[in-house]
Protein backbone atom coordinates (compact mmCIF):
# COMPACT_ATOMS: atom_id res chain seq x y z
CA UNK A 1 0.00 0.00 0.00
CA UNK A 2 1.09 3.57 -0.54
CA UNK A 3 2.07 5.79 2.35
CA UNK A 4 1.04 9.43 2.19
CA UNK A 5 3.65 12.08 1.62
CA UNK A 6 2.47 13.85 4.75
CA UNK A 7 3.07 10.75 6.83
CA UNK A 8 6.56 10.31 5.42
CA UNK A 9 7.53 13.92 5.92
CA UNK A 10 5.91 14.08 9.31
CA UNK A 11 8.02 11.46 10.95
CA UNK A 12 11.13 13.27 9.78
CA UNK A 13 10.07 16.29 11.82
CA UNK A 14 8.02 14.94 14.71
CA UNK A 15 10.64 12.51 16.04
CA UNK A 16 8.19 9.63 15.90
CA UNK A 17 9.20 6.64 18.01
CA UNK A 18 9.81 3.36 16.28
CA UNK A 19 6.67 1.23 15.96
CA UNK A 20 6.27 -1.33 18.69
CA UNK A 21 4.01 -4.27 19.32
CA UNK A 22 2.65 -5.58 22.58
CA UNK A 23 5.81 -5.13 24.57
CA UNK A 24 6.41 -1.42 24.67
CA UNK A 25 5.55 2.08 23.58
CA UNK A 26 7.20 5.43 23.73
CA UNK A 27 4.99 8.48 23.14
CA UNK A 28 4.82 11.75 24.94
CA UNK A 29 6.87 11.37 28.10
CA UNK A 30 5.94 10.42 31.63
CA UNK A 31 3.09 12.38 33.07
CA UNK A 32 3.12 13.53 36.65
CA UNK A 33 -0.30 14.99 37.13
CA UNK A 34 -3.00 17.30 35.88
CA UNK A 35 -5.95 16.66 33.65
CA UNK A 36 -7.95 13.51 33.34
CA UNK A 37 -6.78 10.12 34.46
CA UNK A 38 -7.46 7.06 32.35
CA UNK A 39 -7.86 3.45 33.29
CA UNK A 40 -6.28 0.75 31.17
CA UNK A 41 -7.74 -2.15 29.29
CA UNK A 42 -10.30 -0.14 27.37
CA UNK A 43 -12.38 0.58 30.45
CA UNK A 44 -14.26 3.80 31.01
CA UNK A 45 -12.06 6.56 32.40
CA UNK A 46 -13.35 8.77 35.13
CA UNK A 47 -10.61 11.24 35.95
CA UNK A 48 -10.53 14.89 35.05
CA UNK A 49 -14.20 15.50 35.56
CA UNK A 50 -16.58 17.64 33.62
CA UNK A 51 -16.26 21.37 33.95
CA UNK A 52 -19.24 23.01 35.53
CA UNK A 53 -20.54 26.51 35.59
CA UNK A 54 -21.17 28.62 32.56
CA UNK A 55 -22.71 31.99 32.15
CA UNK A 56 -26.22 33.15 32.48
CA UNK A 57 -27.82 35.86 30.37
CA UNK A 58 -25.25 38.04 28.67
CA UNK A 59 -25.51 41.79 28.48
CA UNK A 60 -22.00 42.64 27.29
CA UNK A 61 -21.73 40.81 23.97
CA UNK A 62 -22.06 37.23 22.77
CA UNK A 63 -25.02 34.86 22.53
CA UNK A 64 -27.36 34.59 25.50
CA UNK A 65 -26.04 32.12 28.04
CA UNK A 66 -22.50 32.32 26.69
CA UNK A 67 -19.63 31.22 28.96
CA UNK A 68 -17.42 33.83 30.57
CA UNK A 69 -14.60 33.48 28.05
CA UNK A 70 -17.03 34.27 25.19
CA UNK A 71 -18.60 37.42 26.62
CA UNK A 72 -17.72 40.85 25.31
CA UNK A 73 -16.16 39.68 22.05
CA UNK A 74 -16.78 41.63 18.88
CA UNK A 75 -17.08 40.16 15.40
CA UNK A 76 -13.83 38.66 14.08
CA UNK A 77 -12.09 38.88 17.45
CA UNK A 78 -9.82 36.06 18.59
CA UNK A 79 -9.70 34.88 22.20
CA UNK A 80 -7.76 32.09 23.87
CA UNK A 81 -9.75 29.72 26.11
CA UNK A 82 -7.62 29.19 29.25
CA UNK A 83 -7.06 25.66 30.53
CA UNK A 84 -8.41 23.92 27.44
CA UNK A 85 -5.16 22.37 26.22
CA UNK A 86 -4.95 18.59 25.89
CA UNK A 87 -1.26 18.67 26.82
CA UNK A 88 -2.05 18.61 30.55
CA UNK A 89 -4.20 15.46 30.26
CA UNK A 90 -2.29 12.22 30.86
CA UNK A 91 -3.41 8.90 29.46
CA UNK A 92 -2.25 5.37 30.09
CA UNK A 93 0.22 4.01 27.58
CA UNK A 94 -1.23 0.51 27.33
CA UNK A 95 2.03 -1.07 26.22
CA UNK A 96 4.15 0.04 29.18
CA UNK A 97 1.53 1.04 31.80
CA UNK A 98 3.01 4.52 32.14
CA UNK A 99 0.94 7.69 32.22
CA UNK A 100 1.94 9.88 29.29
CA UNK A 101 0.92 13.01 27.41
CA UNK A 102 1.54 12.07 23.77
CA UNK A 103 1.47 15.05 21.43
CA UNK A 104 0.61 12.68 18.57
CA UNK A 105 -3.00 12.78 19.76
CA UNK A 106 -3.30 16.10 17.92
CA UNK A 107 -0.07 16.86 16.10
CA UNK A 108 0.09 13.59 14.11
CA UNK A 109 -2.29 14.78 11.38
CA UNK A 110 -5.37 14.51 13.55
CA UNK A 111 -8.69 16.31 13.72
CA UNK A 112 -11.75 16.77 15.91
CA UNK A 113 -15.52 16.33 15.76
CA UNK A 114 -18.13 18.65 17.29
CA UNK A 115 -21.73 18.39 18.45
CA UNK A 116 -23.13 21.77 17.43
CA UNK A 117 -26.21 21.21 19.62
CA UNK A 118 -24.24 21.40 22.87
CA UNK A 119 -20.74 22.70 21.93
CA UNK A 120 -18.98 19.50 22.91
CA UNK A 121 -15.87 18.54 20.97
CA UNK A 122 -14.45 15.03 20.59
CA UNK A 123 -11.19 13.31 19.76
CA UNK A 124 -11.19 9.57 19.09
CA UNK A 125 -8.59 6.91 18.15
CA UNK A 126 -6.11 9.65 17.28
CA UNK A 127 -2.45 8.87 16.82
CA UNK A 128 -1.39 6.18 14.40
CA UNK A 129 1.78 5.39 12.45
CA UNK A 130 4.61 5.50 14.99
CA UNK A 131 3.13 8.39 16.98
CA UNK A 132 0.60 6.86 19.40
CA UNK A 133 -1.13 3.48 19.72
CA UNK A 134 -4.01 4.43 22.01
CA UNK A 135 -7.59 4.42 20.67
CA UNK A 136 -9.06 6.28 23.64
CA UNK A 137 -11.81 8.89 23.27
CA UNK A 138 -11.87 12.42 24.73
CA UNK A 139 -14.53 15.10 25.20
CA UNK A 140 -14.45 18.78 26.10
CA UNK A 141 -17.49 20.99 26.75
CA UNK A 142 -16.81 24.48 25.40
CA UNK A 143 -20.11 25.88 26.69
CA UNK A 144 -18.81 26.22 30.25
CA UNK A 145 -16.68 28.93 31.86
CA UNK A 146 -13.60 26.73 32.32
CA UNK A 147 -13.55 23.92 29.74
CA UNK A 148 -11.30 20.93 30.39
CA UNK A 149 -10.82 17.65 28.56
CA UNK A 150 -11.97 14.37 30.01
CA UNK A 151 -11.50 10.80 28.83
CA UNK A 152 -14.71 8.98 27.99
CA UNK A 153 -13.02 5.65 27.37
CA UNK A 154 -9.44 4.59 27.92
CA UNK A 155 -7.32 2.80 25.31
CA UNK A 156 -7.52 -0.88 24.49
CA UNK A 157 -5.40 -3.07 26.74
CA UNK A 158 -1.78 -3.59 25.78
CA UNK A 159 -2.16 -7.32 25.16
CA UNK A 160 -4.75 -6.60 22.44
CA UNK A 161 -2.61 -4.12 20.49
CA UNK A 162 -0.70 -5.10 17.36
CA UNK A 163 0.95 -3.05 14.61
CA UNK A 164 -0.41 -2.75 11.10
CA UNK A 165 -3.95 -3.98 11.80
CA UNK A 166 -7.33 -2.34 11.21
CA UNK A 167 -8.66 -3.51 14.58
CA UNK A 168 -6.98 -4.57 17.77
CA UNK A 169 -7.83 -8.05 19.01
CA UNK A 170 -10.58 -6.68 21.29
CA UNK A 171 -12.45 -5.59 18.14
CA UNK A 172 -11.91 -1.86 18.62
CA UNK A 173 -10.35 0.24 15.86
CA UNK A 174 -6.62 0.84 15.76
CA UNK A 175 -5.26 4.27 16.45
CA UNK A 176 -4.70 6.25 13.25
CA UNK A 177 -3.87 9.56 11.62
CA UNK A 178 -7.42 10.92 11.29
CA UNK A 179 -6.86 13.72 8.79
CA UNK A 180 -10.43 14.90 7.94
CA UNK A 181 -12.19 11.62 8.86
CA UNK A 182 -13.70 12.34 12.31
CA UNK A 183 -17.29 13.64 12.43
CA UNK A 184 -20.16 13.79 14.91
CA UNK A 185 -23.62 12.64 13.77
CA UNK A 186 -26.34 13.83 16.14
CA UNK A 187 -29.02 11.54 14.73
CA UNK A 188 -26.91 8.55 15.77
CA UNK A 189 -25.40 10.14 18.91
CA UNK A 190 -22.04 8.91 17.70
CA UNK A 191 -18.61 10.11 16.78
CA UNK A 192 -17.78 8.49 13.43
CA UNK A 193 -14.38 7.73 11.98
CA UNK A 194 -15.02 7.27 8.27
CA UNK A 195 -11.58 5.99 7.28
CA UNK A 196 -8.13 5.45 8.74
CA UNK A 197 -5.23 7.24 7.11
CA UNK A 198 -2.26 5.50 8.71
CA UNK A 199 -2.89 3.03 11.52
CA UNK A 200 -0.48 2.24 14.34
CA UNK A 201 2.52 0.56 12.76
CA UNK A 202 4.75 1.19 9.76
CA UNK A 203 2.54 3.93 8.33
CA UNK A 204 1.77 1.93 5.18
CA UNK A 205 -1.58 0.59 6.37
CA UNK A 206 -4.84 2.48 5.84
CA UNK A 207 -8.47 1.48 5.45
CA UNK A 208 -11.93 2.70 4.47
CA UNK A 209 -13.75 1.21 7.44
CA UNK A 210 -16.47 3.23 9.15
CA UNK A 211 -16.38 3.02 12.94
CA UNK A 212 -18.78 4.61 15.39
CA UNK A 213 -18.22 5.55 19.02
CA UNK A 214 -21.56 5.41 20.84
CA UNK A 215 -21.87 8.21 23.39
CA UNK A 216 -24.70 6.37 25.16
CA UNK A 217 -22.42 3.46 26.07
CA UNK A 218 -19.03 5.19 25.79
CA UNK A 219 -17.76 2.35 23.64
CA UNK A 220 -16.99 1.58 20.03
CA UNK A 221 -19.60 -0.26 18.01
CA UNK A 222 -18.51 -3.80 17.09
CA UNK A 223 -16.38 -3.91 13.96
CA UNK A 224 -18.48 -4.34 10.84
CA UNK A 225 -21.50 -2.53 12.31
CA UNK A 226 -21.30 0.13 9.59
CA UNK A 227 -20.78 -0.34 5.86
CA UNK A 228 -17.19 0.24 4.81
CA UNK A 229 -16.39 2.70 2.06
CA UNK A 230 -15.41 0.17 -0.59
CA UNK A 231 -13.56 -0.05 -2.88
CA UNK A 232 -10.67 0.97 -0.70
CA UNK A 233 -8.54 3.77 -2.04
CA UNK A 234 -7.12 7.18 -1.19
CA UNK A 235 -7.91 6.86 2.51
CA UNK A 236 -4.92 8.96 3.42
CA UNK A 237 -5.83 12.66 3.70
CA UNK A 238 -9.29 12.15 2.20
CA UNK A 239 -11.57 15.23 2.50
CA UNK A 240 -15.05 15.05 4.01
CA UNK A 241 -17.65 17.81 3.71
CA UNK A 242 -20.59 17.47 6.11
CA UNK A 243 -24.09 18.84 5.52
CA UNK A 244 -25.07 20.84 8.63
CA UNK A 245 -28.67 19.56 8.60
CA UNK A 246 -28.83 16.12 6.97
CA UNK A 247 -25.34 15.30 8.34
CA UNK A 248 -24.50 13.49 5.09
CA UNK A 249 -20.80 13.54 4.19
CA UNK A 250 -19.32 14.13 0.73
CA UNK A 251 -15.92 12.74 -0.14
CA UNK A 252 -13.81 11.09 -2.83
CA UNK A 253 -12.20 7.66 -3.01
CA UNK A 254 -11.90 4.70 -5.34
CA UNK A 255 -12.15 6.82 -8.47
CA UNK A 256 -15.40 8.58 -7.60
CA UNK A 257 -17.02 11.30 -5.54
CA UNK A 258 -19.37 9.70 -3.03
CA UNK A 259 -21.88 10.48 -0.31
CA UNK A 260 -22.15 8.76 3.03
CA UNK A 261 -25.84 8.88 3.97
CA UNK A 262 -26.14 9.64 7.66
CA UNK A 263 -29.69 8.31 7.89
CA UNK A 264 -28.70 4.70 7.29
CA UNK A 265 -24.90 4.67 7.05
CA UNK A 266 -24.83 3.64 3.38
CA UNK A 267 -22.57 4.86 0.59
CA UNK A 268 -23.71 6.31 -2.73
CA UNK A 269 -21.56 6.92 -5.81
CA UNK A 270 -22.27 10.39 -7.25
CA UNK A 271 -19.69 11.24 -9.93
CA UNK A 272 -16.60 9.74 -11.52
CA UNK A 273 -13.37 11.69 -11.33
CA UNK A 274 -12.41 13.65 -14.46
CA UNK A 275 -10.44 11.61 -16.99
CA UNK A 276 -7.40 13.90 -16.68
CA UNK A 277 -6.92 13.08 -12.99
CA UNK A 278 -5.94 10.20 -10.75
CA UNK A 279 -7.22 9.34 -7.29
CA UNK A 280 -5.22 12.13 -5.66
CA UNK A 281 -7.41 14.79 -7.31
CA UNK A 282 -8.66 16.29 -4.01
CA UNK A 283 -5.93 14.92 -1.76
CA UNK A 284 -5.73 17.11 1.36
CA UNK A 285 -8.39 19.54 0.12
CA UNK A 286 -10.42 21.82 2.31
CA UNK A 287 -14.09 21.14 1.61
CA UNK A 288 -17.50 22.22 2.85
CA UNK A 289 -21.19 21.92 2.02
CA UNK A 290 -23.16 24.93 0.81
CA UNK A 291 -26.72 23.79 1.62
CA UNK A 292 -28.33 26.86 0.05
CA UNK A 293 -27.01 25.80 -3.37
CA UNK A 294 -27.17 22.02 -2.77
CA UNK A 295 -23.50 21.42 -3.42
CA UNK A 296 -20.18 20.60 -1.84
CA UNK A 297 -17.06 22.61 -2.68
CA UNK A 298 -13.57 21.11 -2.80
CA UNK A 299 -10.98 23.89 -2.77
CA UNK A 300 -8.02 21.97 -4.10
CA UNK A 301 -7.98 20.22 -7.47
CA UNK A 302 -4.44 18.85 -7.48
CA UNK A 303 -4.39 18.94 -11.29
CA UNK A 304 -5.60 22.52 -11.63
CA UNK A 305 -3.79 24.36 -8.82
CA UNK A 306 -1.95 26.61 -11.26
CA UNK A 307 -5.34 27.49 -12.81
CA UNK A 308 -6.75 28.47 -9.37
CA UNK A 309 -9.47 25.88 -9.75
CA UNK A 310 -11.45 23.75 -7.36
CA UNK A 311 -14.46 21.51 -7.84
CA UNK A 312 -18.19 21.82 -7.16
CA UNK A 313 -20.22 18.65 -6.61
CA UNK A 314 -24.01 18.94 -6.54
CA UNK A 315 -26.04 16.64 -4.34
CA UNK A 316 -27.40 15.01 -7.50
CA UNK A 317 -23.89 14.21 -8.73
CA UNK A 318 -23.01 16.95 -11.22
CA UNK A 319 -19.32 17.84 -11.10
CA UNK A 320 -17.93 21.13 -12.40
CA UNK A 321 -14.89 23.39 -12.10
CA UNK A 322 -14.89 26.56 -10.03
CA UNK A 323 -12.29 29.29 -10.46
CA UNK A 324 -11.07 31.36 -7.52
CA UNK A 325 -10.10 35.01 -7.74
CA UNK A 326 -8.84 37.66 -5.34
CA UNK A 327 -6.12 37.63 -2.73
CA UNK A 328 -4.37 34.82 -0.86
CA UNK A 329 -5.38 32.21 -3.42
CA UNK A 330 -2.25 30.12 -2.85
CA UNK A 331 -2.99 29.98 0.89
CA UNK A 332 -6.60 28.97 0.26
CA UNK A 333 -5.57 26.20 -2.12
CA UNK A 334 -2.96 24.80 0.23
CA UNK A 335 -3.33 21.23 1.40
CA UNK A 336 -4.60 20.36 4.88
CA UNK A 337 -6.45 23.61 5.63
CA UNK A 338 -10.15 23.69 6.57
CA UNK A 339 -13.35 25.63 6.00
CA UNK A 340 -17.07 25.85 6.81
CA UNK A 341 -19.95 27.59 5.06
CA UNK A 342 -21.34 30.44 7.18
CA UNK A 343 -24.94 31.32 6.32
CA UNK A 344 -24.77 34.85 7.75
CA UNK A 345 -21.93 35.66 5.34
CA UNK A 346 -23.02 33.43 2.46
CA UNK A 347 -19.37 32.54 2.34
CA UNK A 348 -16.90 29.85 3.25
CA UNK A 349 -14.65 30.80 6.16
CA UNK A 350 -11.28 29.12 5.74
CA UNK A 351 -8.53 28.68 8.32
CA UNK A 352 -5.00 28.35 7.05
CA UNK A 353 -2.24 26.82 9.14
CA UNK A 354 -0.63 30.23 9.66
CA UNK A 355 -1.27 31.99 12.98
CA UNK A 356 -4.56 33.89 12.95
CA UNK A 357 -4.93 34.02 9.16
CA UNK A 358 -8.57 33.52 8.14
CA UNK A 359 -9.92 33.81 4.60
CA UNK A 360 -13.39 34.45 3.20
CA UNK A 361 -14.51 32.74 -0.02
CA UNK A 362 -17.69 34.19 -1.50
CA UNK A 363 -20.04 31.24 -2.06
CA UNK A 364 -21.45 32.77 -5.25
CA UNK A 365 -18.45 34.36 -6.98
CA UNK A 366 -15.60 32.38 -5.36
CA UNK A 367 -13.68 35.59 -4.74
CA UNK A 368 -11.18 35.16 -1.89
CA UNK A 369 -10.33 37.89 0.59
CA UNK A 370 -8.52 38.08 3.90
CA UNK A 371 -10.57 38.73 7.04
CA UNK A 372 -9.16 41.42 9.31
CA UNK A 373 -9.24 39.97 12.81
CA UNK A 374 -8.53 41.53 16.19
CA UNK A 375 -7.06 40.21 19.40
CA UNK A 376 -3.95 38.07 19.84
CA UNK A 377 -3.23 35.49 17.17
CA UNK A 378 -3.19 31.75 17.84
CA UNK A 379 0.03 29.85 17.12
CA UNK A 380 0.68 28.19 13.78
CA UNK A 381 -0.91 24.78 13.32
CA UNK A 382 1.25 21.67 13.55
CA UNK A 383 0.84 19.25 10.64
CA UNK A 384 -2.33 20.74 9.19
CA UNK A 385 -5.63 22.17 10.34
CA UNK A 386 -8.07 19.44 9.23
CA UNK A 387 -11.18 19.31 11.44
CA UNK A 388 -9.56 21.22 14.29
CA UNK A 389 -11.51 24.22 12.88
CA UNK A 390 -15.11 23.77 14.06
CA UNK A 391 -18.05 26.15 13.64
CA UNK A 392 -20.22 26.31 16.77
CA UNK A 393 -23.35 28.34 15.92
CA UNK A 394 -24.68 28.43 19.49
CA UNK A 395 -21.49 30.20 20.55
CA UNK A 396 -21.44 32.38 17.46
CA UNK A 397 -18.03 31.51 16.12
CA UNK A 398 -15.27 29.04 15.39
CA UNK A 399 -13.37 26.88 17.87
CA UNK A 400 -9.82 26.15 16.77
CA UNK A 401 -7.13 23.89 18.23
CA UNK A 402 -3.88 24.53 16.32
CA UNK A 403 -1.61 22.07 18.13
CA UNK A 404 -1.37 19.69 21.07
CA UNK A 405 0.45 22.18 23.29
CA UNK A 406 -2.08 24.96 22.68
CA UNK A 407 -5.35 25.92 24.28
CA UNK A 408 -8.45 26.18 22.15
CA UNK A 409 -8.84 29.53 20.42
CA UNK A 410 -12.16 31.04 19.44
CA UNK A 411 -13.00 33.44 16.63
CA UNK A 412 -16.29 35.30 17.07
CA UNK A 413 -18.43 35.67 13.94
CA UNK A 414 -21.12 37.90 15.48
Amino acid sequence: MRIGIAALVGCLFCACPAPVGNDGGTGGGSATGGGAAATGGGGTATGGGSATGGGGAVSDGGPAGAPAWRRGLVKWQWVEIPGSTLSTVPVLNPTNNMMERPNGRIDAWNGLAANTDNNRVYLAAAGGHADWMGNEVYEIDLSVDAPTWRILRGPSAGNTISVGVNYYSDGRPSSTHLYYALHFVRSKNRVFKLSAGSVWGSGNESNSNVDGFDLATNDWDPMGTWDAGTPHGAAINRPYAQHPTTEDLYTFFGGAFRRWNAADGTWQRLADRPNYANDDIVYGSASAVDPSRSRAIFMRNAYRVSMNQGLALTFSGALSDVTFTGTNISDALSAEVAMHWLSSEDAFILKTDSGGQVLRIDANTFAISAISTTGPNPPDAVNGVFTRWQYLPLLGGFAYLPRHSANFWFLATE
